[in-house]
């Protein structure tokens, strides 16, 4: 017998892979844009940093200062955050008006 919630996870996982796709407005975004992006928002280091297939997202592997280890999937115009995933992300995080 299936769990009862298993089509619903399985709902929100197929939900979650399509907002990760660029919107249909979205720029290609160099390295460096997306580094500077990512280090504005959030404490820590790039491990790597690679296109995707269609040129249209960075994805970034990024370490945090407690050492986990978050993945970033970014496109532009400007530092339009698409997906993060990983454990310490509200740690990591820069709020508005804070400093590095």
């Amino acid at each position: 017998m299936r769990h009862p919630f298993a089509s619903a996870f399985t709902l929100c996982l197929a939900v979650g892979a399509a907002l990760a796709d660029p919107p249909d407005n979205a720029m290609p975004l160099g390295p460096a844009a997306a580094l500077e992006c990512v280090a504005a928002r959030y404490r820590g280091e790039a491990l790597r940093i690679r296109d995707d297939d269609d040129g249209l997202v960075q994805e970034v592997r990024w370490l945090t200062p407690a050492g986990n280890v978050l993945q970033i999937e970014m496109t532009g115009p400007g530092c339009r955050f698409l997906e993060v995933e990983g454990v310490g992300q509200s740690e990591a995080r820069i709020l508005p008006g804070q400093t590095r």
